[in-house]
């Protein structure tokens, strides 16, 4: 397949993103409840009916200079080689890892990055199972930028490293199987931003995973808590994405373990909220990390037509003073910075790994943790949350 590249946008200050879809919290959906209620919080993301993880066996294509990367290219007499997606080019034997502190990786001539600077071009094939469905791409973490091609055509562009990047594939894919293209540079404009105490890798070093939305599905929520008294209080607002939520609803439940606490229903209208008040309940602590759990699901009449779940602690922070306080009693932290590293994979970290991580945290009464810096992986939230 065919492809012309966008080569330009790395240095232009006017352009970050291009098609990219609003920033919206992370949660894996599921058309089937039963489904869902199956999973840890180590197999939600792999085991959803509606997603696919693509992360595996990619085809790639290094060039040490981005100077001898071509604007045309065709995927079907290009020669590449074949790496494992996620992973950095620097622990693939494509650069050596370099470690820096507060100095960058290149002379500064602001605000440009050097014309020259090695590439990565990934692909792989995909299969798209509803021709109905609105398929949204994410990229868990991508450095330094994401330029993303599907099909012969350009979907969309990207800087922020570590934060997600996600993108609507409505119009550039078929039902049936799909070609991807990436084109990931070693710097773009956002380095200046992410000049860190840590190593500095490349390429596509988180997950990567398709969902396949129905014609309405949910697109964003946010949970608060708050507490008046001795009893609490929990906002949800859900954002619901289609044309047609005429007589759809949403339905949150919040469950403590298999009982449910309680209920409320909304109008599926693009901006729902739905509040809990006077919530008596246990409160999160770090020896004792009680949690509940809310369901939010979308549905048409009876029929589900997706959900989702999300741990939710409840909890009091205040600053007295120079006093922290946790649910009202003084504090003292004991944290420790967190880079996603690991020994020979670089960035990669998988969900054991990052749990193993945590357990030895909690066995050396590490109380808290500074994700220096930069959003982790969403796995380590739940596993932090679940585990105290």
């Amino acid at each position: 397949m065919k492809y012309q590249l966008k080569k330009l946008n790395i240095n232009n200050f006017n352009i970050f993103e291009e098609n990219k879809l609003t920033a919206r919290s992370y949660f894996i959906p599921y058309e089937n409840e039963d489904m869902l209620l199956k999973q840890s919080a180590l197999t939600e993301r792999y085991n959803s009916d509606l997603v696919t993880v693509l992360s595996g066996a990619w085809k790639f294509r290094y060039y040490e200079k981005i100077s001898r990367l071509p604007v045309n290219i065709d995927t079907d007499v290009m020669n590449f080689d074949e790496v494992k997606v996620p992973s950095t080019w620097q622990r693939t034997g494509y650069q050596s890892p370099c470690y820096l502190n507060t100095r960058y990786e290149f002379p500064l001539t602001l605000p440009n990055v050097p014309d020259e600077m090695s590439v990565g071009v990934y692909s792989t094939k995909f299969t798209i199972k509803n021709e109905d469905s609105h398929p949204i791409i994410t990229f868990l973490g991508v450095c330094s930028s994401l330029t993303l091609y599907v099909n012969g055509k350009y979907v969309g562009y990207s800087e922020g490293s570590h934060n997600s990047a996600e993108f609507l594939l409505d119009g550039f894919v078929e039902k049936g199987e799909n070609e991807l293209l990436a084109v990931v540079s070693r710097w773009c404009n956002g380095t200046y931003l992410e000049c860190q105490d840590m190593f500095r890798e490349n390429g596509i070093f988180r997950d990567v995973y398709i969902t396949e939305n129905p014609a309405e599905y949910i697109y964003d929520y946010e949970v608060k808590t708050s507490k008046v008294d001795d009893l609490y209080q929990l906002s949800v607002d859900v954002k619901v994405a289609g044309n047609n939520t005429k007589g759809k609803k949403l339905l949150a439940e919040l469950y403590y373990k298999d009982e449910k606490v309680a209920e409320r229903t909304s109008d599926a209208d693009r901006n729902a909220y739905m509040n809990f008040g006077k919530l008596n309940v246990k409160e999160w602590n770090a020896e004792k990390p009680e949690l509940y759990t809310l369901y939010i699901s979308l549905v048409d009449s009876d029929k589900l037509i997706q959900c989702l779940r999300s741990k939710i602690g409840f909890k009091t922070v205040k600053i007295r003073g120079e006093l922290f306080t946790f649910n009202g009693m003084p504090i003292k932290f004991k944290g420790v910075n967190h880079h996603d590293t690991n020994m020979k994979n670089g960035y990669v970290l998988t969900g054991e790994e990052i749990k193993a991580e945590l357990e030895l945290m909690k066995k050396l009464n590490i109380n808290s943790i500074r994700t220096s810096h930069y959003p982790p992986d969403p796995t380590l939230i739940t596993l932090a949350d679940l585990m105290g």
